[in-house]
């Protein structure tokens, strides 16, 4: 009976050792786990807060929120037309930044479609030269990452030619028709779907619309001086001599005056000396040199010295340095044309 008793006592005694045995691991392991989650989540947080939009020179930049305000039309009165004040008010923040874009390699996902009512009354040629370059810049570096993702596309393509699908097939028989790439060539067309430096087509469009002060900008969005012939939409030049036809193209936004010169550049005959030694740097791993390209732009100006002024701006405005800039795609803006 003793014994009884006392075996008792002591497994009930054992059995109290256990579980307090158990509460304490499980205590341990709850207490583990909670640190890991909390450092899982305090780690995600730094990532997305440094590395989400993909600086990885970590420079001190602004918090993402407190600097991609949305810019569209509900940020104006509808019943005022847009002004260079205005649009300086809207993009006057440090992502917007020249020297912020020039260091960090990264522009805002902008499109502002129609340059203000009175850019080119604007006094101040510094202000009016930045202001240019921050509407032009997005447009001229989201042009040439769509250029850049059909060569990826077609070189893909052309690795697996043999067991391409008809929709293929037939996407690129239309890029062939577009750039008009002669004998059905992937070689030709891969050297003529590319991007044009940012560098050289900021000088151009600088030379070409005066820095956007000119009537062409101005009226027609024009910002390269493309000459039109025929029926085709375009203003008539006041120097133009009687015995001339050619107009100025003109263009329902300046996105498609972007498209326009760069089609050019990559398509017209002028320019298979440009295109060629581009190509030749793509193959040899180099960057591509605006300085270097804009010596085989004779063709684009009846201006003897028509290339050594474009590489004039680019030199005195330090334009080589927008080479390598890219589309922040974490900080997206947009200016509608409805409220021009």
């Amino acid at each position: 009976m003793i014994t009884n008793v006392v075996i008792k006592f002591l497994f009930h005694n054992k059995s109290e050792e256990l579980n307090l045995l158990f509460r304490i691991y499980y205590l341990i392991a709850f207490l583990f786990t909670f640190t890991v989650l909390v450092s899982l989540i305090f780690s995600q947080s730094v990532y997305l807060k440094y590395n989400i939009s993909d600086r990885q020179n970590l420079i001190n930049i602004p918090k993402i929120q407190q600097y991609t305000k949305k810019i569209n039309q509900n940020d104006f009165d509808h019943n005022k037309i847009l002004t260079s004040a205005l649009l300086e008010e809207k993009l006057e923040n440090k992502l917007f930044d020249i020297d912020y874009i020039k260091k960090s390699k990264k522009v805002p996902n902008i499109i502002i479609t129609k340059l203000p009512s009175d850019f080119k009354h604007i006094y101040s040629s510094s202000l009016r030269k930045e202001m240019f370059i921050k509407i032009a810049l997005p447009l001229i570096v989201k042009e040439n990452e769509d250029l850049i993702s059909q060569n990826l596309k077609i070189e893909n393509l052309k690795n697996k030619f043999d067991s391409i699908n008809k929709r293929e097939a037939l996407w690129l028989r239309k890029k062939m028709e577009d750039y008009n790439v002669s004998n059905n060539s992937i070689g030709e067309l891969l050297m003529k779907i590319d991007a044009i430096p940012v560098s050289i087509a900021l000088s151009q469009a600088a030379v070409e619309s005066g820095w956007g002060s000119s009537r062409f900008a101005s009226e027609g969005n024009a910002l390269f001086g493309q000459y039109t012939w025929g029926d085709g939409k375009g203003i008539v030049p006041e120097e133009r001599s009687e015995d001339e036809i050619h107009k100025i193209k003109s263009f329902k936004n300046l996105k498609s005056s972007v498209s326009s010169y760069m089609k050019n550049l990559n398509s017209n005959y002028h320019y298979d000396e440009f295109r060629l030694n581009r190509y030749v740097m793509r193959k040899n791993g180099i960057n591509l040199d605006g300085i270097y390209l804009s010596e085989f732009l004779y063709n684009y100006s009846t201006e003897t010295d028509y290339p050594k002024k474009i590489k004039k701006i680019i030199q005195s405005n330090d334009l080589d340095d927008f080479d390598e800039v890219r589309i922040d795609h974490f900080s997206v803006e947009s200016l509608s044309s409805d409220i021009i």
